[in-house]
């Protein structure tokens, strides 16, 4: 009886667990959460005869953590982690998980900026054209109580991709080829440069 009981408490303990963790993107996701962490989850189809010849669990993976290996040897202390690689009914679904946004700049080459509104104006931003609100409507950041004190994600993006932000999206740009995506997302649908205005 006892050891039923132990087997149950601690299939409660993994199931309360699993409840617990975030659940995995099912499509390409950059994620920034409050501490100033990216996890950018990347989803590919590897049904296609492309993909045929390649041992994706093994041989591909290995590939990948050995890059991550020599982009953490530029440094101390490791600034970027493989989360998750796996493949289930031919979709692979890989993590990276970067320390700060300047380590994912470094590493994709990509442009990325996190602050507030007043330091990506005075980082050299233009931030005074055209936005889209939550209503679908055109604003502009001067119409924001607090605007210069709101929190923005400048991201400069080579796919399409869904992107999560660590608050209330307020508004975006370019008012075309984003939309709004819920209370904290924005879903991209077209490889540019986006502006993420969030509290």
């Amino acid at each position: 009886m006892k050891k039923l009981i132990h087997i149950c408490l601690w299939g409660l303990a993994v199931f309360c667990l699993a409840g617990c963790s975030k659940p995995i993107p099912d499509k390409t996701t950059f994620s920034l959460d409050k501490t100033g962490k990216i996890t950018c989850t990347y989803v590919e189809d590897f049904s296609q005869d492309f993909y045929g010849g390649i041992d994706v669990e093994g041989e591909l993976q290995a590939e990948i953590e050995a890059e991550v290996g020599d982009y953490n040897k530029k440094f101390d202390t490791a600034h970027l982690k493989l989360q998750l690689f796996q493949l289930e009914e031919k979709t692979g679904k890989m993590q990276l998980v970067f320390d700060e946004a300047k380590y994912y700049a470094d590493y994709t080459g990509l442009g990325l900026f996190a602050g507030t509104v007043a330091e990506a104006r005075g980082a050299g931003y233009d931030l005074d054209g055209e936005f889209i609100d939550a209503e679908g409507s055109l604003t502009d950041l001067s119409l924001l109580a607090n605007g210069e004190q709101a929190k923005v994600l400048i991201l400069e993006l080579d796919e399409v991709m869904e992107v999560e932000v660590p608050g209330k999206v307020l508004c975006v740009t370019p008012p075309s080829n984003v939309v709004i995506a819920g209370k904290n997302g924005v879903s991209v649908s077209e490889a540019q440069q986006v502006c993420i205005v969030y509290e």
